[in-house]
């Protein structure tokens, strides 16, 4: 019996498409795109994250979604064979993972996968603004730098889904007020719904609820540098 099947969502993909999506992830384990020791658990660590997603905010027909530093095109990619009828762009700065990714596309018969080559300081100022009902974020850094780089990109109504480990209670704190200045706020931290058992993962859902000011993002390094919300420590 293999990991797979143990899978909690991978009912939700034919077993076709299951099938392809585990060839296509050996082979960016091959390419160096995850660590070599993922192969054993790439569906509780990496699928299951990813198609877990749609537990806490179903894709719907029509809508567009973001995968901001998609990387491997983790959660985008898995989502997007789960849900075709949703639009889904995934952005890197990366060309060769970008590559790959329209190369597996292809592979997968996925005409809902569009890839954008850029920093996401840049694409945050782009015709995309405002635009994506949902964007997700799963390894890009700390929440105030993830709030920076991904509320641009939302329209007000939508949500920025970031998958992660337990976020400390600084960490949060720095975030509400990072994603204030930006027009969001968070709604809510729960845990991912990836597995039944050992639910260690967590989903930080921040709303936005106005328009973000156009001095965000800003530029290049920036919100890396100088995370939005710190307090001002000045007596």
């Amino acid at each position: 019996m293999s990991e797979g099947d143990h899978s909690p969502w991978r009912s939700t993909l034919t077993a076709t498409d299951a099938e392809l999506l585990e060839q296509a992830y050996a082979e960016a384990i091959q390419l160096g795109f995850l660590g070599p020791r993922e192969q054993e658990r790439l569906w509780e660590r990496h699928l299951d994250d990813a198609l877990g997603l749609a537990a806490i905010r179903r894709p719907k027909a029509g809508e567009r979604w973001a995968d901001l530093g998609s990387g491997a095109g983790l959660p985008g990619l898995p989502l997007a064979v789960a849900h075709r009828s949703t639009s889904f762009t995934l952005i890197d700065a990366q060309r060769r993972r970008l590559d790959w990714i329209e190369a597996t596309a292809t592979r997968l018969h996925l005409t809902n996968v569009t890839v954008v080559h850029a920093r996401l300081e840049d694409y945050g100022r782009s015709g995309d603004r405002e635009s994506f009902d949902v964007a997700t974020a799963r390894a890009l850094g700390p929440l105030p730098v993830v709030a920076e780089l991904g509320l641009p990109l939302v329209a007000v109504g939508g949500q920025l889904l970031v998958p992660r480990g337990q976020p400390s209670a600084d960490e949060l704190e720095q975030a509400e007020r990072a994603s204030e200045q930006l027009g969001g706020r968070i709604d809510d931290v729960i845990p991912n719904p990836n597995s039944p058992i050992d639910r260690v993962g967590f989903v930080v859902i921040m709303a936005k609820i106005a328009a973000t000011s156009p001095r965000f993002p800003r530029r290049s390094g920036m919100p890396a540098r100088t995370p939005l919300g710190q307090r001002d420590r000045r007596r």
